[in-house]
């Protein structure tokens, strides 16, 4: 029964935390600031980076150009890639999709930060960088368990699509049309949606959230005879 591995996934994951770790700051140091078009270069690495990481752990898939952005001057800028990976495709199993963004707010020592915000930097137990909850580590965390699963020689429960964008922070410009191209391909035959990007409620208890309160926008057209 899957939950009877769970002692041993949490063993490992303790047993392995500086390695998770390693690969948690090299994804914080990179400054991925969507909003800065300055650095949209480095978002893209970002998703590169992200699509390595998926298919070095056998996934199917990796980065999809969404396009280009047109800014306020008329240029054009391209647009950072959402990374699509597939990890099994057994149809006996349940498939859950999960939500996630690589792109971050901008930071600066000079905004009141401690410590430099494109390093992760352990204080006090705690770790400190952009990115590192919202939503670097969130992400990473879901490939970190399925690594872990591989390396102790067990099976995923589930299949699991990720979709990860670079642009949540600038409003997912590009994110609504791709999603509506991928159906019937990438997003089919999913059971469960999963968002990756919220907060548990304190330190120590997993939180699952079940519902989230957004923005529902509605044009009315009006005609009169």
């Amino acid at each position: 029964h899957p939950m009877s591995h769970l002692s041993q996934v949490f063993e490992y994951i303790d047993a392995h935390a500086q390695g998770g770790v390693g690969g948690w700051g090299e994804a914080v140091g990179i400054a991925s600031v969507s909003s800065d078009v300055t650095l949209r270069s480095e978002v893209d690495r970002m998703g590169h980076w992200l699509a390595d990481k998926s298919r070095a752990l056998g996934a199917r898939g990796g980065v999809d150009e969404i396009g280009e952005q047109t800014m306020p001057d008329g240029s054009k800028l391209k647009l950072p890639p959402v990374v699509c990976a597939q990890f099994g495709n057994d149809p006996a199993k349940k498939t859950v999709f999960v939500y996630g963004h690589y792109d971050v707010q901008p930071a600066q020592l000079s905004d009141g930060w401690a410590t430099e915000p494109f390093q992760l930097i352990e204080l006090n137990g705690n770790l400190y960088g952009r990115g590192s909850t919202d939503d670097k580590g969130p992400v990473l965390g879901w490939l970190w368990a399925i690594e872990t699963y591989q390396k102790l020689g067990l099976e995923l429960p589930v299949n699991i699509k990720l979709m990860s964008e670079g642009m949540e922070e600038s409003g997912s410009i590009g994110l609504e049309e791709f999603v509506k191209s991928q159906i019937g391909k990438f997003m089919s035959n999913i059971d469960f949606n999963c968002i990756s990007d919220n907060y548990w409620l304190g330190k120590n208890k997993p939180c699952l959230t079940y519902g989230l309160r957004g923005l529902a926008y509605f044009f009315v057209e009006i005609e009169g005879g």
